[in-house]
């Protein structure tokens, strides 16, 4: 019997394809039957692209809420219907006068806690249909500016009318919009030229697959960009169990503190990776409870396993 592969990949999606496509190139080449992303990609953008296969699917939503990098080019001077250099010019201005300063100023007050409206061309959902498909059909309608955070914004230069920086946004963040925003700020327009994505929670661009590498899937396991289910949920805490309570898990028990052999806490995240006393990954669960024999909760709930 052939085992499917799984785990997790962290290709380094090149501009010019969707990611959707990306998905499909590595479903042939590898004869994945189960596999997705995590984190839609414009075509206009490369960089991080993770991409869950086999049963590493069903952990796909540990991931969704994390954090990202980006690296961004904003031109000055004209706003796009899509936000993006793709689009139909909408508005122009003259952005000759905008100084580093200014754009400085208007970064910054974008930073932390903010509300964001998500472009028409989107693949956000209303009333069961994507955005995009309503905008290709020239129809716009209603959005709730929905509430994203800025942790970090930084300018890094200015050529001409473009301008490149770095943001690290939470999920859910449009980078155009926020071009966008900014253009509309500093009163001369703009919309994304470049984009691309540094980091996506644990997943780094520099430990990352090139997509015309996976021809196969042999020696994936050696690759740097290829994780096991568990590496792909490092950031989660990890308890090491005794045999019996493996059985307990898989049928949707909690296990005690008196069932765990080994804990490794993860800056008091409390969803845990389950492994046996061999190093095999076969769950997760969630920490609750108050602290008892010395742990700082009194058992795990299983979350989502492995059968």
């Amino acid at each position: 019997m052939i085992l499917e592969v799984e785990g997790f990949l962290n290709i380094n999606k090149p501009d010019g394809i969707t990611s959707a496509e990306v998905v499909r190139i590595i479903k042939r080449n590898l004869k994945v039957k189960k596999i997705g992303y995590i984190g839609t990609l414009d075509p206009i953008a490369r960089g991080v692209l993770v991409v869950a296969m086999g049963r590493a699917t069903r952990f796909v939503h540990f991931l969704e809420k994390h954090s990202k990098e980006y690296e961004a080019i904003m031109s000055l001077g004209s706003e796009t219907d899509t936000q993006d250099r793709t689009g139909k010019i909408l508005n122009e201005a003259d952005p000759s006068s905008v100084t580093e300063a200014e754009i400085i100023k208007v970064m910054s007050s974008y930073k932390g806690q903010t509300l964001q409206v998500p472009p028409m061309y989107s693949a956000k959902k209303i009333d069961g249909k994507r955005l995009y498909v309503l905008a290709r059909q020239g129809l716009s309608v209603k959005r709730e500016a929905l509430p994203i955070n800025v942790s970090e914004i930084k300018f890094i230069s200015k050529s001409s009318s473009e301008v490149r920086f770095i943001a690290k946004v939470s999920a859910g963040a449009y980078l155009r919009t926020l071009c966008h925003d900014m253009g509309l700020t500093l009163g001369v327009y703009a919309h994304l030229k470049c984009l691309t994505r540094l980091r996506a929670g644990n997943f780094h661009l520099i430990k990352s697959i090139e997509l015309d590498s996976l021809s196969s899937s042999e020696g994936l396991d050696a690759q740097d960009g290829f994780l096991s289910i568990s590496e792909g949920l490092s950031h989660m805490s990890k308890a090491i169990v005794i045999s019996h309570a493996e059985e307990r898990v898989i049928n949707g028990m909690p296990i005690g503190v008196s069932d765990i052999l080994k804990y490794q806490d993860n800056n008091g995240e409390l969803l845990t990776r389950i492994h046996d006393k061999n190093g095999r990954f076969f769950g997760v669960g969630m920490a609750e409870g108050p602290p008892l024999a010395g742990f700082p909760f009194g058992s795990i709930k299983p979350k989502r396993v492995l059968t």
